[in-house]
């Protein structure tokens, strides 16, 4: 009998413990427009920090390089660059310029459209992108037909 009870009294603080740790327990329910998204960066957590100087270079060097139409030298500069910041929305525009000279025009579309999920503060650049994505459509169109 002495052992039932002991028994009883186990189970007892056993659940006793369960339930008082489960009261204390609060979960914080965020609202819908502060969940993460998918493959996007969200603007409340993205914080704008001025470029290295070897990205800056870089950056100086690839433009210089699609301006001389370069698109080699200027892609291999540009990897170089997303090595060290692959965040920058700039660095998949100038990408998807190379790509554009040279031909790729989904690439260039796909790499533009991946400069404006990252270029959410940047208006000028969207529109850059913007102007980059039709080009690589009409000229896809032109030399399928």
């Amino acid at each position: 009998m002495k052992k039932n009870r002991y028994l009883l009294w186990a189970i007892c603080l056993i659940i006793g413990f369960f339930l008082s740790g489960c009261a204390s327990y609060k979960t914080q329910m965020l609202p819908v427009e502060n969940l993460p998204q998918i493959g996007t960066r969200q603007a409340s957590i993205i914080k704008e920090t001025p470029r290295s100087k070897i990205l800056v270079d870089l950056i100086k060097r690839a433009e210089q390089q699609i301006d001389a139409k370069e698109p080699d030298a200027a892609f291999s500069t540009l990897e170089r660059a997303l090595g060290i910041d692959a965040q920058d929305p700039v660095l998949w525009h100038l990408m998807a310029q190379v790509q554009l000279m040279r031909g790729n025009f989904d690439q260039a579309e796909q790499l533009a459209k991946k400069s404006n999920l990252l270029a959410v503060r940047n208006p000028s650049l969207r529109k850059k992108n913007g102007d980059i994505i039709a080009r690589s459509r009409k000229l896809r169109d032109e030399t399928s037909n």
